[in-house]
């Protein structure tokens, strides 16, 4: 890979095929997180000399074993498997002929070498940096789906550095099989936190809806706040820089002729970094964040 960034690329190496999944071909588009990885896919394929065309696995008139033909035939062997929403079923995709990895956590149980963000260092930041600010009763909200996705990697550290808190500091986690706002109420009701920490900038209105002014009266950070517009204090994935490591993994795996999916799948990891933002502020002992009534 060094010297394939080294070289001076006069000529076209070739088309590696980028899948995408969701109910339309440019569903996919409405999340900004997946347009970052697909931008930083594809100018890191263009500086190597090749170009990246996405291809809608979930397409209704191809079956995957057509899609799989159409690939053949065109002599595309290396794939990025694109993230999905959800919670989706493994695709019955014929991987034997191709070198695949993934990208983002689309189908936790393909075994194929990914390109990630440190969601656990991801979180470590956050807690790190409330720490600073001096909030103490953090309250984590995520979808059921995003926590099997990500193997509970945000769930964890925060479930460690509750266990050095006092029991009245400490907040269970709220974890929804479903999107509810009546839910989110409820619990935020019964635990106070003094910060949201989500994925959701949709958790504002619902806190406004509460009585609660972000950041006055309870703090909000983004755990992905490149996939949503608007300034969020949180954790910016750097899903460009994500992409181009996935390109990274799919060249290694032809250069190397690695086919099929892999029984040891590696994964390359990208670490996020915090950002600064207006939804939460410095509290101290006189100054802190009231908690919810």
């Amino acid at each position: 890979m060094r010297h394939l960034r080294g070289a001076h690329v006069a000529s076209f190496r070739g088309t590696l095929a980028y899948l995408v999944f969701g109910p339309t071909s440019r569903a996919w588009r409405d999340h900004l997180t997946y347009v970052g990885f697909f931008e930083g896919a594809r100018a890191r394929a263009v500086e190597l000399g090749f170009t990246l065309e996405e291809f809608w696995a979930d397409d209704p008139a191809i079956s995957p074993g057509r899609l799989s033909q159409i690939l053949r035939a065109r002599g595309i062997t290396g794939i990025i498997v694109g993230p999905a929403p959800g919670l989706p079923e493994g695709t019955r995709f014929d991987w034997a002929d191709f070198a695949p990895v993934k990208i983002g956590v689309p189908f936790p149980d393909l075994p194929l070498p990914d390109a990630v963000s440190n969601h656990y260092r991801g979180m470590q930041t956050v807690i790190e940096r409330l720490q600073v600010l001096g909030y103490r009763r953090l309250g984590l909200v995520l979808q059921e789906h995003q926590n099997i996705k990500t193997s509970a990697l945000w769930l964890a550290p925060l479930a460690y550095h509750e266990q050095h808190l006092r029991p009245t500091d400490r907040v269970s986690p709220l974890v929804l099989t479903h999107w509810c706002e009546a839910d989110f109420a409820r619990w935020f009701r019964q635990h106070r936190p003094e910060v949201v920490i989500g994925l959701r900038r949709e958790l504002i209105a619902w806190l406004k809806r509460l009585g609660k002014q972000v950041p006055a009266d309870v703090g909000f950070v983004h755990l992905d706040r490149s996939t949503e517009p608007g300034d969020h204090a949180g954790i910016d994935q750097k899903p460009r820089e994500i992409g181009a490591a996935a390109v990274d993994l799919v060249l290694n795996r032809l250069l190397t002729n690695e086919r099929g999916l892999q029984p040891a799948p590696r994964q390359l990891q990208v670490e996020g970094v915090w950002v600064d933002g207006p939804t939460v502020r410095p509290v101290g002992t006189k100054g802190r964040v009231p908690r919810a009534g």
